[in-house]
């Protein structure tokens, strides 16, 4: 009588265990299912990104919000500290150009650093874009310091220009092209070009890389090329840079 007491008991609780595995076999499976069924609920929900800068509208008609103040890296002098004021994207691209520069050309002088955008953005004295934080204006390399330099920008030709370092500067800033916020295009004497373009080419520069780069090679008002002429670029290189990714309000 005791056995048979014993072998009821054992079966009571090897059904009541089979029935706990079932059960949490069925929840881990409705789990399973629902994960299969909701994948929102596996994958965290995209955040937009944030503005870096806050480009609005055209570099000829806009404004800048948030802001991003550019820091003079060494060896550059910021010729009016009140208009340093950019996207982040444009800050970033410009002191990475320069700072690779001048570590290449360590007996180079100091480099002027012109107008980037007010604070604020919208229209600056002597400027008719340089409104939304996308354009500034560098100066230029010299094979020896121009009296009033770097505090003023000064006019360069074949005998003054130090077209190394200035071939090194343009090739920095061109190479961000495909970056987020990136070079969309500069804009300089079309004579100083070919001072470049010629030196480059002597260089082991292909012609190929210099026309996507220069206007120079296709000839003066020509539509193509990174650089174009502009009057009175003489003395610097005025560079303007993509809308980043971040900015929709920019154009």
């Amino acid at each position: 009588m005791r056995a048979l007491l014993f072998v009821v008991l054992g079966l009571v609780i090897a059904t009541s265990t089979a029935d706990a595995r079932g059960r949490r076999k069925t929840k881990k499976s409705v789990a399973t299912a629902t994960a299969v069924e909701r994948p929102d609920l596996e994958k965290p929900i995209k955040k937009k990104p944030r503005s870096r800068g806050q480009s609005i509208g055209a570099p000829w008609s806009g404004t800048l919000e948030s802001s991003t103040k550019f820091r003079a890296p060494a060896r550059t002098h910021v010729r009016r500290p009140h208009r340093a004021f950019a996207t982040k994207t444009t800050v970033d691209h410009v002191r990475r150009a320069i700072r690779e520069t001048l570590e290449s050309f360590p007996k180079a002088h100091d480099l002027a650093i012109g107008d980037f955008s007010a604070p604020r953005g919208g229209r600056i004295s002597e400027h008719n874009s340089h409104q939304n934080g996308r354009d500034v204006d560098i100066g230029l390399f010299y094979k020896k310091r121009p009296a009033g330099y770097p505090d003023a920008f000064v006019e360069a030709d074949e005998n003054t220009l130090h077209s190394a370092a200035m071939w090194s500067l343009i090739s920095n800033l061109a190479s961000t092209t495909d970056e987020d916020g990136g070079v969309k295009m500069m804009f300089l004497d079309f004579e100083l070009q070919g001072v470049i373009y010629k030196w480059a080419k002597a260089n082991g520069v292909s012609e190929k890389r210099l026309n996507r780069i220069f206007q120079y090679g296709y000839g003066r008002g020509a539509s193509a090329g990174l650089i174009r002429h502009e009057p009175n670029h003489d003395n610097h290189l005025h560079v303007r840079f993509q809308c980043a990714a971040a900015d929709i309000a920019c154009r």
